[in-house]
């Protein structure tokens, strides 16, 4: 009889711990992290009577505690430093102090005074560090954000990837007295030569700019001023090619003769003329053998067909404005050619003057794509910055050339028959500057964005991983510690082997589930007034056999 109560005590204290599992659980429904836990039980084997099957229980024990690693909820913060584990894996941090590891999934972190990512009790979380270029170590250890400012770093690259329009006119024409205006000529093909003046015969002001329509038809009234005879001559210009057409009239009486080749006609290389041709008889036709034209760094906007600016940065990482112009130098049939010039502006110039300090070009076959580009040829040796800045700073141009001709250029810069536009523009360069703000990714990589837009690496949060989970020992302050059972702790990237990911400005709440605590709940009590039950019955059986004496 009296193995009947022990029973009873037995089912009664295996209820009780049952009833402290689920109290602690609902204790900690707000608790981030927490890991809900539920009791095993299992029965308790006294003797066997007589055979096998004839056996009698003393009742139930606790067999185990078994933590449930199910995933919890997430709640969204306003913290970066907030983390929470999408799946498997563990936080590990640090008692700074005594040197032990633990575990968490609770992912409350922040900064104390030394830049280290700690926990709210101080335990520093653990991971890789980076470099001051942004490389990520491999040595697990106290994750410290240091990296408050940057150092500044000199352009030495740029990508410029365009559109320049195939339609574009080569122009380019600017006129200086006494330079490049004179033509001589004679109109019987002989000795007798005659000079005219594209400013004083042609109309055109020195110093100025014009359209190639717009000298064809000053050289035309130059030659037929100075003629002062009957002769008249038509000068045509396309815009395409850049090619200047001189054409002696029908009916004209004399012959002509473009005498380029002395050096008083100056307008040959205005023109491309070679230094000589052959006198023109009527109704024969002289085309220029070269496109004419050429950029003006004083006429710039009227010598060129697009522009374009580009921030730079110096050794100190100062900006400074460089300007791309583009210029439409040549056609024929395997496609155009093009100028461009890299021009600095008097303010951030060394001379104090505006100049080009670099300039080449870039060829485009007949299918619109860039298959050539020509080497950067600078000034004097590089750039050359003001305020302090090294001098001779190489910049490379690439304006994201196809790899054979022919190619589709899409991936590069074109050359189609659309108005030219800048499509992409990157250089390497960059200022000085100072932290703003972090970001975490689901691998958990820290990047910091400065204040000069500049992005850097700073460090990866490290997960753990077990082969048995819940073998782990609870310590307390939603920590856990490595035990035989659990396995050594397996550490990596988050996202590999199996861990789950990093999801920032997020916390994992609770795994708790009231509806299921309360039901339990209701279970337990049940159970262990069940059990009250057979104490008070053997009790009163007891008290039976007591009173048969009587």
């Amino acid at each position: 009889m009296q193995s009947a109560l022990y029973t009873g005590v037995s089912g009664l204290n295996a209820n009780m711990s049952e009833l402290s599992v689920i109290g602690n659980n609902i204790s900690n429904v707000n608790t981030v992290g927490f890991k809900s836990s539920r009791v095993n039980f299992e029965d308790i084997l006294s003797q066997t009577l007589t055979g096998s099957s004839n056996q009698i229980g003393v009742g139930v024990t606790v067999s185990s505690i078994q933590k449930m690693f199910t995933q919890g909820d997430f709640e969204t913060t306003s913290n970066e430093l907030d983390m929470a584990i999408s799946g498997d894996g563990f936080f590990v941090v640090e008692d700074p102090v005594l040197g032990t590891t633990y575990y968490s999934r609770a992912g409350q972190f922040e900064l104390d005074k030394d830049g280290y990512i700690v926990n709210q009790d101080g335990l520093r979380l653990q991971g890789y560090v980076a470099d001051t270029s942004g490389e990520l170590t491999n040595t697990l250890t106290d994750l410290q954000l240091t990296t408050k400012t940057i150092d500044p770093s000199a352009t030495t690259s740029t990508d410029l990837t365009a559109n320049l329009d195939s339609n574009s006119s080569i122009t380019g024409f600017v006129f200086t007295s006494g330079t490049d205006d004179v033509i001589r000529f004679s109109i019987d093909g002989g000795t007798t030569y005659l000079t005219a003046s594209l400013v004083t015969d042609g109309g055109l002001s020195s110093g100025s700019a014009y359209t190639g329509e717009e000298v064809a038809a000053a050289v035309q009234a130059a030659l037929e001023a100075a003629n002062g005879a009957a002769d008249t001559y038509t000068v045509t210009y396309d815009d395409q090619t850049g090619y200047f057409t001189v054409t002696n009239d029908t009916g004209n009486a004399n012959s002509l003769l473009l005498d380029w080749g002395n050096a008083a006609s100056t307008a040959s290389s205005l023109l491309g003329y070679s230094t000589s041709t052959a006198a023109l008889a009527a109704g024969s036709t002289s085309t220029s053998a070269a496109a004419a034209g050429a950029f003006s760094l004083s006429q710039a906007g009227d010598t060129s067909n697009f522009s374009t600016p580009i921030t730079v940065y110096d050794s100190l990482g100062n900006s400074h404005v460089v300007t791309m112009y583009f210029r439409k130098s040549s056609l024929d049939s395997t496609g155009n050619t093009w100028e461009w010039y890299a021009v600095v502006d008097e303010a951030d110039s060394t001379s104090g003057t505006t100049e080009i300090q670099a300039q080449g070009t870039v060829s485009f076959d007949s299918s619109g794509a860039l298959y050539s580009e020509s080497a950067v040829t600078y000034a004097t040796g590089g750039f050359d910055f003001t305020g302090g800045a090294a001098q001779n700073q190489s910049i490379s141009f690439d304006f994201g050339t196809s790899t054979v001709e022919g190619g589709t250029g899409t991936d590069g810069t074109t050359q189609y028959a659309t108005s030219s536009g800048v499509s992409s523009l990157t250089q390497d360069g960059y200022s000085s500057g100072s932290l703003e703000s972090i970001s975490i990714d689901q691998d958990g990589v820290i990047t910091g964005t400065f204040s000069n837009g500049k992005e850097l690496t700073l460090a990866q949060v490290v997960l753990a991983s077990f082969s048995n989970s819940g073998g782990l020992a609870s310590a307390g302050s939603n920590l856990y510690t490595e035990t035989y059972e659990s396995g050594q702790a397996l550490y990596g990237e988050a996202g590999s082997s199996g861990r789950g990911t990093v999801q920032s400005s997020t916390l994992e709440l609770s795994n708790v589930d009231i509806a299921e605590e309360f039901v339990n709940m209701i279970t337990a009590q049940r159970g262990f007034q069940a059990n009250s039950k057979v104490i008070t019955t053997t009790d009163e059986v007891l008290a039976e056999i007591v009173n048969l004496k009587r």
